[in-house]
């Protein structure tokens, strides 16, 4: 599947993944970034003020002064005011008044310095996408400052001003000069741009008459989708964003409801529909919208246990999910979704068996290596986890067999009719099933025939199985922990097949990592192999290992030398371990004779012999 172009694209195994994330997967922003909503905010603000005595809130003043850095002593003083005087009010109004001029001078001098870019002597990688905003770093402070006046003059009540602000910011930071670049979003790091683009969507609706205000949030909010990655915008946002409560909403949401009804083969019209639905009607709207037009909207399933979870009822969503599960077709993978409800709530409700079924139901409609851990989680021994991870094993190479047999050329946009997509099986997967499935010789057949490049590649199980047997033949956990080299080595592969689940954040990648770390552990503790059979596997990784080393280094694959040079000492500390000192010297030693001109590969082997590994008595190659 990988290609032979570049090290990259070979030994680093490069696979395109699915370029989509599927709706109801992403999380909240407001989530991801640590931070409550707007209006939970003020909430919980005016809350703590009311039960803060006078004398307290001048402790928590006190308090916040004396964090406040000396440049901004100044600032926070002036922030002190209750009421601005009628001077300062006269020259923020002032300041408000030039918004728009000052927007569009600094729309002149982009224009200015891209004109500069199309015409200099530039290369892509001078400023490309990775480098930082490049020639238009100089406009990252003032749009900055153009934005936190944007939201002034919404605060002040000024919302026909912060809309045309809004509206032109935003379209500035989509234009590209002849190299595809500009100033982009992620560039202005001090501005929290989904609640900007909230605040203008609010303004589109304070601002339009109440008869025409669907209409022109729908345009509204189709044009803002195209602002910045991820989720659509959200009409909860806009709500949310707004201190006061949005005038004439329940007007609003029945003309909206009929808007979106209308444009309902529309994709953000379904979403918002269900959405409508949810704030005007509550879970009775969803419930009749799910079982409401043969299965048109499968996703108000979802939305709807959501609903119901958030209010603290397990049997409903119990009742619901099953509901649900009847009535969304076989193999269809929103079922993961609302097995993943029925798992949670029959947990909550203390029911282990209904908690196995979901967890199987989950794992079959969109299976992964979290859902896998989940349903291994359902076992209470070892054994037991085992049986549940060969079965799922056996599921996993049907559905590979299939999946190659009917993979379409184009498989990235194979989605179901609830726009959720079919998940992309790969041997990485079945390797896992496997492994924890104690099934180490159904693994190993399967790497042995694998090409000794591309461990990175999902459809490479060697870059999973190698570094387990090695860790397997280091011998039982002792005080001392794996040797070093083939730890880090295990720690890789772990980390590869963590970075190909498509759509994990950071969090989740380390949760996921450190429940991959556990469920080994105990996998690890509760196998035995026969002492023949251990040397048998231990020639097969030092044979695997050789032929990897060799390629890499023949193939001159320089940024991989280290990869190699790991290998290699982690097989010299497992003979190590193993009471074959002789071997563990040797095995490195030949790599030395063999590429005596290789200084870069050679650099690499010492790093990896005496700074990463516990073999000493290996000596360094000659200066």
């Amino acid at each position: 599947m990988t290609s032979d172009v570049e090290h990259q694209n070979l030994e680093d195994g490069w696979r395109p993944r699915p370029a989509h994330r599927a709706e109801g997967e992403t999380t909240d922003r407001a989530h991801l970034a640590g931070k409550p909503p707007l209006k939970a905010f003020w909430k919980a603000v005016e809350a703590r003020l009311g039960a803060a005595s006078l004398e307290e809130l001048r402790t928590v003043l006190r308090a916040m002064a004396s964090r406040v850095h000396p440049s901004e002593r100044q600032s926070f003083l002036e922030s002190l005011a209750p009421v601005p005087d009628a001077r300062q009010e006269a020259l923020e109004r002032a300041l408000q008044d030039k918004l728009l001029t000052d927007i569009a001078e600094q729309a002149q001098r982009l224009a200015e310095l891209m004109d500069e870019a199309d015409s200099g002597d530039h290369e892509y990688d001078d400023y490309g996408d990775d480098s930082g905003p490049g020639p238009y770093a100089e406009l990252v402070a003032p749009m900055t400052a153009l934005f936190r006046r944007a939201q002034r003059a919404y605060e002040r009540g000024r919302p026909p001003l912060a809309r045309d602000a809004y509206r032109a910011l935003f379209e500035l930071l989509q234009r590209e000069d002849n190299y595809g670049l500009g100033l982009r979003p992620d560039h202005l790091e001090e501005v929290d741009l989904p609640e900007a683009r909230a605040r203008y969507l609010c303004t589109v609706y304070l601002t339009t008459p109440p008869a025409q205000r669907a209409e022109a949030l729908w345009d509204a909010m189709k044009q803002a989708g195209q602002w910045l990655f991820g989720p659509r915008p959200m009409l909860k946002e806009v709500r949310d964003i707004s201190h006061e409560p949005l005038p004439d909403l329940e007007t609003f949401l029945s003309a909206w409801e009929a808007l979106l009804r209308e444009r309902g083969d529309d994709a953000d019209a379904e979403a918002w529909l269900r959405e409508a639905i949810g704030l005007s009607r509550g879970a009775k709207g969803l419930r009749e919208l799910a079982r409401a037009g043969r299965g048109r909207h499968p996703r108000a399933w979802v939305d709807l246990l959501a609903l119901l979870e958030r209010e603290g009822q397990p049997r409903e969503v119990l009742d619901t999910a099953h509901e649900a599960l009847k009535a969304l077709p076989a193999g269809m993978p929103l079922r993961a979704r609302v097995a993943d409800f029925l798992a949670a709530a029959a947990t909550r409700l203390e029911r282990p068996e209904q908690v196995r079924e979901a967890r199987w139901e989950a794992f079959v409609a969109s299976p992964g290596l979290t859902r896998l851990l989940d349903l291994r989680d359902c076992g209470e021994a070892e054994p037991e986890r085992a049986r549940l991870m060969k079965r799922a094993a056996r599921h996993v190479e049907k559905a590979l067999a299939h999946q190659r047999d009917t993979e379409p050329p184009d498989w990235e946009e194979q989605r179901d009719a609830a726009g959720e997509p079919y998940p992309y099986l790969d041997e990485s997967l079945l390797t896992h099933a496997r492994l924890l499935a104690h099934d180490w010789q159904a693994a190993w057949e399967s790497a042995a025939e694998a090409e000794v490049l591309g461990w990175s590649d999902s459809d490479n199980p060697q870059g999973l199985v190698v570094p387990f047997l090695l860790l397997l033949l280091s011998g039982p956990a002792s005080a001392e922990g794996p040797p070093r080299s083939v730890e880090e080595l295990w720690r890789q592969g772990l980390e590869n097949s963590v970075a190909n689940e498509p759509w994990t954040s950071e969090e989740a990648a380390r949760v996921l990592s450190e429940r991959l770390s556990r469920a080994y552990a105990e996998v690890l503790a509760a196998l035995l192999v026969s002492r023949p059979r251990q040397e048998e596997l231990l020639e097969g990784c030092l044979k695997v290992a050789r032929e990897r080393a060799r390629a890499i280094v023949r193939e001159k694959h320089r940024r991989s030398y280290g990869k190699a040079a790991l290998l290699l000492a982690a097989c010299a500390e497992v003979l190590q371990r193993r009471g074959q000192q002789t071997r563990a010297q040797e095995f490195p030693r030949r790599f030395r004779e063999e590429f005596p001109r290789h200084s870069a590969f050679q650099e690499e082997l010492d790093a990896a012999l005496h700074r990463r590994s516990s073999i000493e008595s290996i000596p360094a190659r000659n200066p």
